[in-house]
């Protein structure tokens, strides 16, 4: 959000909003070193709000991964089939890539946190593992899936191009590879979604 151009956001969850929303944008573009003043600037509030209303730059950076983690996982939660919640992950974040590009920013910089910022236990992915209806085939299948998922909303344009997608093999790619991906992580042969999220 630009202030110059809108409201600024008043109380407690208007700014947790504001700084979260904006935060994701700016930590996703410019990596988790990304100064805490250009998120309050460009979130419309002052530094001292984000520390009053959030904490530092550790507690925002979690703030950001959790709300990421709660969207994922209330998008899965309705499955019990492995291959359909991995398909609704990678259309999930193909739609929306901010949360996969923080996550490679983070692995690529570790350094940058002072802290672990999540707890494992409430990562989608140890939901999956443990959906039985059906479930994953195996460890491998379901670390190649959760690998294409974090990466391909963040680097499919440049596979495209290199491999030289024609504009008819672009249409529907994301759908495409979902049900590639699910297919692999529970050992089925046939299609999964036929291009549809379920």
């Amino acid at each position: 959000m630009d202030a110059s151009k809108s409201e600024k956001p008043t109380g407690r969850e208007a700014v947790r909003r504001a700084v979260l929303g904006t935060a994701r944008r700016v930590f996703a573009a410019r990596g988790p070193r990304a100064p805490l003043r250009e998120v309050a600037e460009a979130a419309g509030v002052n530094l001292g709000l984000i520390h009053r209303h959030i904490g530092n730059k550790d507690d925002l950076l979690a703030a950001v991964l959790e709300s990421g983690l709660r969207h994922g996982s209330a998008r899965i939660d309705v499955h019990d089939d492995a291959g359909a919640a991995i398909r609704t992950m990678l259309l999930g974040a193909t739609a929306n890539p901010d949360f996969s590009r923080l996550l490679l920013w983070l692995s690529l910089d570790p350094g940058a946190v002072g802290r672990p910022l999540i707890d494992a236990s409430n990562r989608p992915a140890r939901a999956v593992a443990r959906m039985t209806s059906p479930p994953p085939s195996d460890e491998l299948g379901l670390a190649m899936a959760l690998t294409v998922i974090y990466s391909w909303p963040v680097l499919r344009e440049q596979i495209m191009e290199v491999l030289e997608f024609t504009p008819q093999q672009r249409e529907g790619v994301d759908a495409r590879m979902a049900d590639l991906i699910a297919r692999v992580v529970t050992g089925s042969t046939g299609p999964t979604g036929a291009g549809e999220e379920k």
